[in-house]
């Protein structure tokens, strides 16, 4: 994997990515988060996932958590509050994908009709 160009590092490190991600606390409970990750951070977070017990709040900011799947209520709450989209979620399976979401920023906002400062 090709490290980030310097446009492309910078892009990352002033682009906040929120995540919803799914697993099981310590006593396997099914569990959801949605967490603020810096774009430059991804990698090493979805890393640290396929490592076993993690800490999201390690790599970001927890914006709201819960057992089982979120509610309507939160979802709504995430949407209103932070622009996320969950018909248009993007997978972000592993640490290439998120490679590539980090070197394409640009590209992903354009499409998402999000400004930045090269449109």
């Amino acid at each position: 994997m090709s490290k980030l160009t310097r446009t492309e590092q910078i892009i990352a490190e002033k682009t906040v990515c929120v995540l919803l991600i799914r697993g099981e606390n310590l006593n396997g409970v099914k569990m959801y988060a949605y967490v603020a990750i810096r774009a430059d951070k991804l990698e090493a977070f979805m890393a640290a996932q396929k490592q076993g017990t993690f800490y999201p709040e390690d790599y970001g900011i927890i914006l709201d958590t819960g057992e089982g799947e979120p509610s309507e209520e939160v979802r709504q709450k995430m949407t209103k509050e932070y622009g996320f989209n969950h018909e248009g979620m993007l997978d972000i399976p592993d640490v290439a994908k998120a490679h590539e979401l980090s070197s394409n920023l640009s590209s992903y906002a354009m499409a998402a009709n999000i400004k930045t400062d090269e449109n």
